[in-house]
């Protein structure tokens, strides 16, 4: 399975709190966008890589293996965050997925994304459910998916690791085909370019490496305004 992973801090941030980490013989991928002063965000993304590549994968239950990761990541953080002042309060969010035979397995905590784009449909389907205020308003139907692109407040999530020991995993299992192109990113990407034109910019390329490169330069085109993670994966036809 190829893939193209990009992170760029972006054009107003003055440092990178995201982090990603690949794993291609265990078709492993994950995205993480830290949170808390003094860098400690990029403390707490950086243990979700550090616990993520020492992890001991058993490929036989994927989806376990996967909410185990989670809850170890977290510990983890709320453990190191006890070990100086500045890093209380860090956390981070986690979306992370594995490719395992036809079936996709994923979990998701935070407002990161995973999605999945049908080549020969030509349609890009999220699969996680964001954990954020401005989502929660956007299921209740009490704002348009308009008015949620543009909330002042769009960036405060109501879940993600390191904050507290009991978690409420987006977690699940989905059937993939060889048509479909996995892509995991931060909401600084997001948060800059609407799905109907992600879309478009998955129905203009045929390579996955143009793909990743159009979708992170489209999101510093429109600002830039947060750091830029996005992990593009897919079959090695393209």
């Amino acid at each position: 399975m190829r893939f193209k992973a990009i992170t760029n801090k972006g054009k107003i941030r003055s440092s990178n709190e995201d982090n990603y980490y690949v794993n291609q013989d265990l078709k492993f991928f994950m995205v993480a966008d830290g949170m808390g002063g003094h860098a400690a965000g990029e403390i707490a993304s950086g243990i979700a890589v550090e616990v993520s590549s020492n992890y001991d994968f058993d490929l036989s239950s994927p989806l376990d293996n996967l909410k185990d990761l989670t809850y170890k990541i977290n510990k983890e953080i709320l453990n190191r965050s006890k070990s100086k002042r500045e890093y209380q309060g860090m956390g981070t969010t986690f979306a992370a997925a594995i490719v395992k035979e036809n079936n996709l397995y994923y979990v998701n905590l935070g407002d990161s994304r995973i999605y999945l784009y049908d080549k020969l449909e030509k349609k890009l389907k999220k699969i996680s459910k964001d954990h954020s205020l401005v989502a929660n308003l956007l299921r209740e139907g009490k704002i348009t998916e308009e008015e949620a692109f543009n909330h002042p407040k769009k960036n405060i999530v109501t879940q993600a690791l390191g904050l507290e020991e009991e978690l409420e995993l987006d977690s699940g299992k989905i059937e993939i085909t060889k048509n479909n192109y996995l892509f995991l990113c931060t909401d600084g990407l997001t948060d800059m370019i609407r799905t109907n034109e992600i879309n478009d910019i998955f129905d203009s390329k045929d390579k996955l490496e143009n793909l990743a490169d159009e979708l992170l330069n489209r999101a510093l085109k429109y600002g830039g305004s947060d750091n830029i993670t996005l992990i593009v994966a897919g079959n090695n036809e393209n």
